[in-house]
């Protein structure tokens, strides 16, 4: 096999193995789009080992959620506010201060000045389903805290898109598992209900342990349980939620149970419907 078949050009002045047989750390979550991005961007630092990966770029190497049509291209700064460069398909960003933070051996801007980059191009339910996934336990996490970010916020005295991120904060919460629980905690939100209590605590006797149901409304005794895909496809997973269901139902709590392919309607109905019985509508 010839040089011009063995590697391939990502760049002016960067290329890679055609079918590379390196091994490098990655998360355990990590896909082939994750190892792409790496390459790319481990690429980019040979020629210039002064850039940190930032906005969309950084969200998707800390493994954070981004929208589905963000920017492909990828993003980077310096921290040098003079800077100017141009390459193909890679963004610049200028700094006058910069923190960065080595995540699997990658430059990554810190998770506290992501957040507030990302409150320029985020709407303020795209910047609480990061904020909740980085403070909270997906993908590993959490990567920062909320105080860090609320500081990183006020000790800033311009900021583009200041709103978007003190609104955004005002709703991010912790101790969320996933992504798709925050976006149904939003949609209750959105539907006009009292916004749920995330992981309640409920004692429950008949097992002999404490249970957190995604969310819920512990004064009616109303939880609600977000099932992903692996809750019907995996034996174990199933015969355990109906365990915990049971033990909730034997503490009196009713338990709703949502998934991505439920109707938000009816399901932001039902919740009205209980928390009404309850005298919390």
């Amino acid at each position: 096999m010839g040089d011009e078949q063995k590697y391939q050009q990502l760049d002016y002045g960067v290329w890679v193995e055609t079918a590379p047989t390196t091994q490098v750390a990655a998360p355990t979550w990590a896909d082939c789009e994750w190892i792409d991005e790496r390459v790319k961007l481990t690429g980019l630092v040979c020629v210039d080992p002064a850039v940190v990966a930032c906005n969309v770029t950084a969200a998707r190497l800390y493994g954070l959620p981004v929208p589905w049509n963000a920017d492909a291209r990828m993003h980077v700064a310096r921290d040098d506010k003079a800077l100017t460069k141009r390459r193909e398909k890679v963004v610049f960003h200028r700094y006058e201060w910069l923190r960065s933070e080595n995540f699997f051996g990658l430059p990554l801007i810190a998770v506290p000045q992501l957040f507030i980059e990302l409150a320029r191009v985020f709407t303020v339910r795209e910047l609480v389903v990061l904020g909740d996934a980085a403070i909270g336990r997906w993908h590993g996490g959490p990567l920062a805290t909320i105080d860090e970010i609320r500081g990183e916020l006020t000790a800033r005295a311009v900021v583009k898109g200041r709103r978007t991120a003190e609104r955004a904060l005002d709703l991010v919460r912790e101790d969320v598992d996933s992504p798709p629980e925050t976006r149904l905690r939003l949609n209750l939100i959105d539907a006009g209900l009292p916004e749920p209590v995330v992981h309640p605590a409920v004692m429950c006797s008949l097992i002999g342990t404490e249970l957190h149901p995604d969310m819920g409304y512990p004064s009616v005794r109303l939880a609600i349980e977000y099932e992903g895909d692996h809750h019907r496809s995996s034996p174990a997973q199933f015969a355990e939620d109906n365990r915990r269901i049971s033990a909730l139902q034997a503490e009196g709590w009713t338990v709703i149970r949502v998934s991505k392919r439920s109707d938000m309607t009816e399901i932001c109905r039902l919740i009205a419907h209980h928390l009404r019985a309850g005298g919390l509508l």
